[in-house]
């Protein structure tokens, strides 16, 4: 299968109109978006791609102009495209390296974590998924029941299992995501790591000593409610997707659904929130 790669220039680019226009193209059927300096590229399978898909969200009425450039791209080689333009291995500190089979020179650490991404978003490279990888290194998480909410190539999933959580739920609604997740964790061979399908609808009667959840501010703000009902008290949650600006109204609606504010961590405009329910 083939996957057409959009590469869309913002005039004037801001973060905020990244956000909104990459939200839209994710909302319509992109499996993957990546930041560029002009804007981002999204991939979509080709069988699911037509012109009037980008005639669709021309029709929206931004508050700003974009251009599109439309190239499809073999699957086999998305590994090259992942090594040449957007997947470096990740070093923190000597605590942890992240990087893919096809990598050969990275330096060593105490976990190593081998992520080898296809189209699912969590390298590490994105300042979300780095600042939760710094704040997971923090926590001890021995026999700690944690879940993962949008967990993309399962990359939070799998460094909570080496830091000893007991067991680890990992749930994204893209089902390629979750077979790149399940791929990624037999790779790093841990186990106790469910991979569920899904929103967080999904959860049934389970209830979490820490939860990370890394995805769009709106989703992470609707999805409150249920987070606090899935969560122990005194439990971590650690919110991320969002830029600097944003966090105050996500905190904001983090206390009204129980939870305290403890602290946020900031890398290249975009947070983290760690809050803590009451």
């Amino acid at each position: 299968m083939e996957y057409i790669e959009v590469s869309v220039r913002i005039d004037h680019v801001k973060p905020e109109n990244i956000e909104i226009l990459s939200a839209v193209f994710g909302d319509i059927g992109f499996e993957s978006i990546m930041e560029t300096d002009e804007g981002f590229k999204a991939y979509i399978l080709e069988r699911d791609f037509h012109q009037g898909v980008i005639e669709e969200v021309k029709s929206y009425d931004f508050q700003f102009s974009f251009h599109v450039e439309i190239n499809t791209i073999p699957e086999q080689n998305w590994n090259e495209i992942w090594e040449k333009n957007y997947f470096k291995p990740i070093q923190i500190d000597n605590q942890c390296v992240v990087h893919a089979s096809f990598h050969t020179e990275f330096q060593k650490a105490k976990y190593e974590i081998i992520i080898d991404p296809k189209t699912a978003f969590g390298t590490g490279n994105h300042a979300t998924t780095y600042l939760l990888l710094e704040e997971i290194l923090k926590h001890d998480l021995t026999n700690k029941l944690v879940l993962d909410m949008g967990c993309g190539t399962g990359i939070l999933a799998i460094l909570s299992r080496m830091k000893g959580a007991s067991k680890v739920l990992a749930v994204d609604n893209d089902p390629r995501a979750c077979e790149n997740a399940v791929e990624n964790i037999r790779i790093n061979k841990v186990d106790n790591i469910d991979v569920r399908e899904g929103t967080i609808q999904i959860l049934k009667n389970e209830v979490f000593d820490v939860i990370f959840e890394n995805i769009w501010k709106n989703i992470v703000i609707s999805d409150l409610p249920m987070l606090s009902k899935h969560i122990k008290k005194n439990g971590l949650l650690v919110l991320s997707g969002f830029y600097v600006e944003d966090a105050a109204e996500v905190i904001l609606q983090a206390k009204k659904n129980d939870f305290v504010f403890d602290k946020t961590q900031e890398k290249d405009n975009w947070t983290i929130i760690c809050l803590t329910k009451k």
